[in-house]
C-alpha cells in the first residue's frame, strides 16, 4: 500500500515527538532521582555528624550514659534504623542494641549483605525487613586523635517512595505532554499540508480534463500556497483555451456538450423542463462579403453581448459553430422559452450595430429554433436535432422568426 506524503510526515513527526518526550522525561527523572539521593544522604550525614560530635564529647568525659540517651533520642528520628559507636579496633563501644556492645562491626553476616560502596562513606544492604539501608559512617576525631566512628543505619524507604511517586507523576505529565504535542503536531501538519492536498486534488482534476476547480483559500506566503494558487490560475487559463470560444469568449461546442449532459441529468432528476434555443444570424455571409471578415467578427461579438444581456445567470450560452449559438435554459417551459427568444430577436432587430472599422451602422436579424425536453426530445441528440429542424423552418419561412419544434408537428 502506497503511503501518502501527509501520512509519512505525520508518522515522522509523531515518532520524533515521542522520542524527544521520552528522552526529556528520562533526563528529568534521572536528574531528580540524583537530587533526591543527594538530599537524602545529606540528611543522614547530618544526623551522623551530630552523633559523632556528641560522641566525641561523651567519650572524652566518659559520660556514656548521656551518649546512650542521645542515641535513644536520635533513634526516634525518621528513617534512622540503628546507631553504632565503633572504636578504632572495630569493636562496638555503644549501640542501640545492648547485646552488640563489644562485638565486631560490621559482623560477617552483615558484610555479606553489603551491595556497594558509594561516596559519603556509605554502603547499602537489604535488611531482614526488606528495607534498603545505607550505613553512613562518620569518624570521631578530637584534634589529631581518632577515637572511632559513628555508623548510622539510614533507611531508603522514604526516598524509594518519593522516587516512585515522582515516576508516576512524570509518566502522567509526559503522557499529557505527549498527547498535547501530538495534537499540536497534527494541527501543524494539517496547516502545512493543506495547500499540498488542494494542489494534489486540483492536479488530479486537471489531469482528468476537469477545470472547474475550487480557488485555494490560501495566502501565497509559502511555496505550497503559491504553487496551489498558480495551478488554479493556470487551470483557469487552460479552461479558457479549451472550453471558451476564442473570438466571443462564450462556451464552445465541447463545453456545450458537457453542460447539455449535465443539465439533462439535472432535469431528469428534478423532473423539470430544459429549453434549447438554437440561434442563427440571418444572412451573415452577406455581412462578411459586404463589410469584410473583421467587421463580421465584430458583429459576432456584438450579437454575443446582446444574447448574454437577456439570459439568466443559470442559463448557458455557447457558440455552436460559425454564426450559430445555443442557449440552454434549465427549468423553463416552452411558453417562457418562446418569450425569451422573441425578446432577444426583437432586441437585435431594433439595434443599430456600429462597427469600429467603418463606423457605419449595420442591421442584423436572427432566426431561432426551439425544442423542449422532455416534450420534444428524450436525449441531447434529439434535443439539438429538433431545435435545428425548427431553425430550418424559421429560415425557410422568411427568417427573423422564432419557431418551436412543437409548432412544426401541428
Amino acid at each position: 500500500m502506497k503511503i501518502s506524503y501527509r501520512v509519512k510526515l505525520i508518522i515522522s513527526i509523531f515518532l520524533l515527538v515521542i522520542l524527544s518526550q521520552f528522552l526529556t522525561g528520562h533526563f528529568i527523572i534521572k536528574q531528580t532521582e540524583e537530587f533526591l539521593e543527594e538530599n537524602h544522604h545529606h540528611m543522614g550525614n547530618v544526623i551522623a555528624l551530630n552523633v559523632a560530635q556528641f560522641a566525641a564529647e561523651a567519650i572524652l568525659s566518659r559520660d556514656l550514659a548521656s551518649l546512650y540517651e542521645h542515641i535513644k533520642l536520635t533513634m526516634g528520628q525518621k528513617n534512622v534504623r540503628h546507631i553504632k559507636i565503633v572504636g578504632p579496633d572495630n569493636r562496638v563501644m555503644v549501640s542501640d542494641i545492648l547485646t552488640e556492645v563489644d562485638s565486631r562491626y560490621p559482623p560477617k553476616a552483615l558484610q555479606e549483605k553489603y551491595q556497594e560502596t558509594e561516596k559519603h562513606n556509605t554502603v547499602h544492604f537489604i535488611s531482614n525487613n526488606n528495607e534498603n539501608i545505607g550505613d553512613i559512617t562518620v569518624p570521631i576525631i578530637v584534634g589529631r586523635d581518632y577515637l572511632g566512628q559513628v555508623v548510622v543505619g539510614y533507611s531508603h524507604v522514604e526516598i524509594s517512595q518519593d522516587i516512585t511517586r515522582l515516576k508516576k507523576k512524570a509518566i502522567f505529565t509526559l503522557a499529557v505532554g505527549l498527547a498535547g504535542s501530538c495534537l499540536i503536531a497534527i494541527l501543524l501538519i494539517a496547516m502545512i499540508t493543506k495547500p499540498l492536498q488542494q494542489l494534489r486534488q486540483n492536479a488530479s482534476l486537471i489531469a482528468s480534463g476537469k477545470f472547474d476547480i475550487n480557488k485555494p483559500n490560501l495566502p501565497a506566503r509559502d511555496e505550497f500556497s503559491f504553487l496551489a494558487n498558480t495551478i488554479f490560475d493556470m487551470a483557469k487559463r487552460i479552461e479558457g483555451l479549451v472550453y471558451n470560444d476564442p473570438l466571443t469568449g462564450v462556451y464552445n461546442r465541447q463545453l456545450l456538450n458537457i453542460r447539455l449532459r449535465e443539465e439533462l441529468a439535472r432535469s431528469r432528476r428534478h423532473k423539470w423542463p430544459l429549453a434549447l434555443l438554437l440561434v442563427d444570424i440571418d444572412h451573415f455571409k452577406k455581412i462578411n462579403d459586404t463589410y469584410g471578415h473583421m467587421v463580421g467578427d465584430e458583429m459576432l461579438i456584438a450579437a454575443t453581448n446582446m444574447l448574454s444581456q437577456h439570459i439568466r445567470e443559470i442559463d448557458c450560452l455557447a457558440r455552436f459553430g460559425g454564426e450559430e449559438f445555443v442557449i440552454l435554459a434549465p427549468n423553463m417551459t416552452e411558453d417562457n422559452a418562446r418569450l425569451l427568444a422573441e425578446r432577444i430577436r426583437h432586441a437585435i432587430d431594433q439595434e443599430h450595430f456600429i462597427s469600429t472599422a467603418g463606423r457605419q451602422a449595420i442591421r442584423m436579424t436572427i432566426s431561432v429554433g426551439l425544442s423542449i425536453f422532455p416534450e420534444n426530445a428524450a436525449d441531447e441528440n434529439a434535443l439539438i436535432t429538433n431545435a435545428d429542424n425548427a431553425l430550418y423552418k424559421a429560415k425557410s419561412s422568411g427568417r427573423n422568426k422564432v419557431v418551436t419544434f412543437s409548432s412544426i408537428l401541428t
